[in-house]
């Protein structure tokens, strides 16, 4: 009789198992960067094409009206009386610093996104505002806690409903709330010092009067927008094709931190200043400068003393805790969450990357409406 040999079994054996889970790991662990490039890259996408918007809308605005908007409209009374006539309108924050309540006069009204709204296709936003008003007011709540797409660079994740700056946490507040945004406005790469007040002031700022204290009520650089400044596309003698109107930002890495707010006219919120001077004087030149103390912010003592210099580093978003002066918003380069640099929008509307490593000179130069230096642009 012819017995039946009994067929092998046909699973798989722990070894063999193990092994499979390993190439598929090592499988997985090759995919990933790949996955997270492809998704960097329709982030990075998208938020070129937000600068196009901003740029179509400017465009827009200065065919309404022939200039551009201001960076911010600052209010009455006049001169800067908190800053001792060192300080110029446009850089002491009276609601942050607790000077004032957000109720009461804060001077900073509607920023230059702000009055963007409406080309942007956000008209019933920028309707919610109340213009006689600072943007502080309980009236303008609604506007300046809504979180605008088009002003969003979806890799920035600091950029998110739950960061917002709390404009008033430093003074004891958690009242005055703010959406985060990504753009901001060039204000200028110069330096900090005056050319109405000082003589050897060079590649520095304007003031329309000298007594900062009690008369003058604007301010602007080199740049494309001051404080109650406006410019023309006629003022960008650079040529629009070379200079950068738009910068990149970073949102802020806490509530105390007021950089990458859409609808609040600082430096760090919604502006870029004193970001590239080709002579080294200042220390943010450049694009995600890592400098220790490169922006210059009011918030980043208090920051620095609840998180740590050292959390700020790694977050790549290092400022200046101010020492034997009041902190002020008057410095901030462009940053951005893309790896390797930075997106900018350009006078004639196009937007382009560059890089961390784009030489400062350039940087500086791109940023200058006002240079007649060649500039070989790094795109």
């Amino acid at each position: 009789m012819i017995r039946k040999r009994r067929s092998a079994s046909t699973g798989f054996t722990i070894v063999e198992l193990l092994v499979a889970i390993a190439i598929i790991s090592i499988l997985l662990a090759l995919l990933l960067p790949a996955v997270q490039s492809s998704r960097e890259t329709a982030r990075r996408a998208q938020c070129l094409n937000n600068l196009r918007q901003i740029g179509l809308a400017l465009h827009n605005y200065h065919d309404q009206f022939g200039l551009l908007p201001p960076a911010v409209i600052w209010g009455g009374p006049p001169g800067e009386p908190l800053g001792g006539g060192a300080f110029p309108v446009g850089a002491m924050d009276r609601v942050a610093t607790g000077a004032v309540s957000p109720t009461d006069p804060a001077r900073v009204h509607a920023n230059w996104l702000i009055m963007l709204l409406p080309s942007l296709g956000e008209g019933a936003l920028a309707g919610a505002m109340e213009p006689t008003l600072p943007i502080s007011d309980p009236a303008n709540e609604q506007l300046r806690t809504t979180r605008v797409a088009t002003l969003s660079c979806p890799s920035d994740g600091y950029n998110s409903t739950g960061n917002p700056y709390v404009r008033d946490a430093l003074a004891g507040g958690d009242s005055n709330r703010y959406a985060r945004g990504n753009y901001a406005i060039n204000m200028g790469p110069g330096r900090s010092c005056f050319f109405e007040l000082d003589a050897s002031c060079t590649d520095g700022f304007h003031v329309g009067d000298p007594d900062l204290a009690n008369v003058n009520m604007t301010l602007w650089g080199s740049g494309v927008a001051g404080v109650n400044v406006s410019m023309g596309f006629e003022q960008l003698t650079s040529g629009l094709t070379n200079v950068v109107v738009v910068d990149e930002i970073r949102a802020g890495v806490d509530k105390l931190d007021p950089r990458g707010v859409w609808a609040l006219g600082f430096a760090g919120a919604s502006a870029t200043v004193r970001h590239g001077l080709a002579t080294y004087v200042e220390d943010a030149n450049g694009p995600n400068n890592q400098f220790v103390h490169s922006d210059d912010i009011i918030g980043c003592t208090e920051m620095t003393t609840q998180l740590g210099a050292s959390v700020l580093q790694k977050a790549r978003m290092p400022c200046w805790p101010a020492v034997g002066q009041p902190e002020l918003n008057s410095q901030a380069t462009a940053r951005s969450m893309h790896p390797g640099g930075v997106q900018v929008l350009m006078g004639d509307g196009s937007a382009h990357f560059v890089s961390d490593t784009v030489s400062l000179d350039v940087w500086y130069l791109m940023h200058n409406r006002e240079s007649t230096d060649p500039l070989t642009l790094p795109f």
